[in-house]
């Protein structure tokens, strides 16, 4: 019998401190959320919160400045053509776009199978530059002011070497 009882006292322990001193990152009696991210119109990413696990609200863009384009690869071919080949022409480069100035922290986001970006900043002068290789391709990097509530188109050309 006093067996019995030192096992009902250890689970009972057990049961007040596993309620009362749950592992980190778990919550007793709720649903746990997802490990999923939205990525909102700024570049930035939040996750799921609340008893509902309904994703956290993006931060506002009010008075910000967009600056979207395009990363390419060029040349394709070893030797160009007249009239230029349309097999030739630049092909899209999936990678890192960063975006470095405003006072803030570089950011960086990835372009789409198309080679396309989009991202929200304050306003101020930025450098963009894309990831290339070592050493090739070599990624131009651009300079563009942002302004309040407007798009700044900046495309990227990256060098292959292809000669």
């Amino acid at each position: 019998i006093l067996a019995v009882i030192a096992t009902l006292f250890i689970i009972g322990v057990g049961y007040v401190v596993y309620t009362f001193y749950p592992p980190p990152g778990m919550t007793i009696g709720g649903n746990g959320c997802t490990q999923e991210a939205k990525i909102c119109p700024d570049g930035s990413a939040v996750g799921r919160v609340g008893p509902n696990c309904e994703f956290a609200a993006c931060p506002s863009t009010a008075g910000m400045g967009t600056i979207q384009g395009r990363v390419t690869l060029s040349p394709t071919c070893p030797v160009e053509t007249l009239p230029p080949d349309p097999s030739c022409a630049p092909k899209p480069y999936q990678t890192i776009v960063t975006v470095t100035g405003g006072g803030q922290e570089p950011r960086s986001i990835s372009t789409d199978e198309n080679g396309m970006y989009r991202i929200t900043v304050n306003p101020w002068e930025y450098e963009v530059s894309a990831s290339g290789g070592n050493p090739l391709p070599m990624c131009e990097d651009v300079r563009v002011n942002v302004v309040a509530g407007e798009v700044q188109t900046v495309n990227i050309s990256c060098d292959t070497g292809i000669r």
